[in-house]
């Protein structure tokens, strides 16, 4: 009978398997993965994309070399990571954004690669030590940049926008600045020279507005393939494409109505083209005097009044020395006098130095 349980011994057991059960229940469940973390900077995707484009073009055209503005990643800010060419010795260039949207964009870029577009920029060989002189020359590189996004930015994205002058900071290296922002990390490649990279960062005012912006458009391009798929369409009847079988549409009531007329695109830039530039498209057409000048002297008004016919009067430069060509009152370029078919003509040597240049642009 050593093997019969005693009613204690049952009811001990029972106990034990219960209180088991109930602990089982009582176990909380495995927590679930978490969800992935939506990127909100995808939003201005589409606005970093056309930037990027026009900045390839732009800086192509100034400095006369290929050059490559490649968007890599595209994050919000307490997330972005900071190159390692930007984390010291850089310039943050600011510009306000106005209009239907407003904010800030800036641009980290480090102080060797502002020298070498700089430098570029004023046609020298692209390796020189910067300098604060190459302050001017970066930010109205960037504001050629900008000004050539307002028609791209208005017709492509339907934002319209007005962008002020840059204006030039030191950059911290560090994030702490950018909650809220947009931040684009763009790989810039320059014919010849080693790849950087630099930032494009839009502040949260700006970012907020082109987010909004962003999604409103989407949504009307989902409410225009909803339609599609049930075989109507937003576009209103009169102004839909023609049938290829003929040249008018019915409206209302079978009633022919006649197509749009196709408009020709327009070209700004006048005969000369467009220079990706919008304000300086406006100038193109403009001309300047240009003023070939032999020397200087200065004479009392006394010698003047005695000055006939075979009188000479002795300039302050030597025979054989470069004359100066002036283009609205300013110096660009020294050169020697030649003739060309019985007229003269200006034979140029060199153009004025970076730093001169540079000056002008004051």
């Amino acid at each position: 009978m050593g093997d019969i349980l005693s009613q204690a011994d049952i009811d001990l057991l029972t106990k034990s398997l219960l209180g088991s059960g109930d602990a089982a229940a009582a176990a909380p469940a495995p927590a679930a993965a978490p969800a992935p973390v939506e990127n909100i900077a995808e939003a201005a995707r589409p606005f970093f994309k056309v930037l990027c484009e026009q900045a390839s073009s732009v800086v192509t055209t100034v400095l006369s070399r290929a050059v490559d503005f490649q968007l890599q990643w595209l994050v919000a800010g307490e997330n972005s990571v900071i190159p390692d060419e930007l984390t010291s010795q850089s310039l943050y260039i600011g510009v306000d954004v106005k209009k239907t949207v407003v904010g800030k964009m800036y641009f980290a870029i480090s102080k060797p690669e502002v020298a070498t577009l700089s430098d570029l920029m004023l046609m020298g060989s692209g390796h020189s030590d910067y300098t604060d002189e190459h302050k001017d020359a970066i930010c109205e590189i960037i504001n050629q940049i900008t000004g050539s996004c307002i028609t791209v930015m208005d017709s492509q994205l339907h934002l319209a926008m007005d962008f002020g002058q840059a204006s030039v900071n030191e950059f911290s290296g560090k994030n702490d600045d950018f909650k809220g922002c947009a931040v684009a990390t763009v790989l810039v490649k320059i014919e010849e020279f080693p790849d950087r990279k630099i930032l494009i960062v839009l502040d949260s005012n700006l970012f907020s507005a082109i987010r909004s912006k962003m999604s409103s458009k989407m949504a009307y391009a989902s409410a225009d393939t909803s339609l599609a798929s049930l075989g109507l369409s937003s576009t209103p009847a009169a102004f839909a494409a023609p049938a290829a079988s003929g040249g008018n549409v019915s409206g209302v009531g079978g009633a022919p109505v006649a197509a749009p007329p196709i408009l020709a695109p327009q070209h700004s830039g006048g005969p000369f083209g467009s220079t990706g530039n919008k304000a300086l498209d406006l100038l193109m057409d403009i001309e300047l005097p240009i003023v070939i000048e032999l020397g200087r002297t200065q004479m009392s008004l006394k010698r003047i009044l005695e000055l006939g016919p075979g009188a000479i009067v002795e300039m302050d430069r030597l025979a054989g020395e470069p004359v100066d060509i002036l283009i609205n009152g300013k110096v660009v370029a020294r050169g020697e006098v030649v003739v060309v078919d019985e007229n003269f003509g200006v034979r140029i040597l060199a153009l004025v130095s970076p730093e001169e240049r540079l000056k002008l642009l004051r």
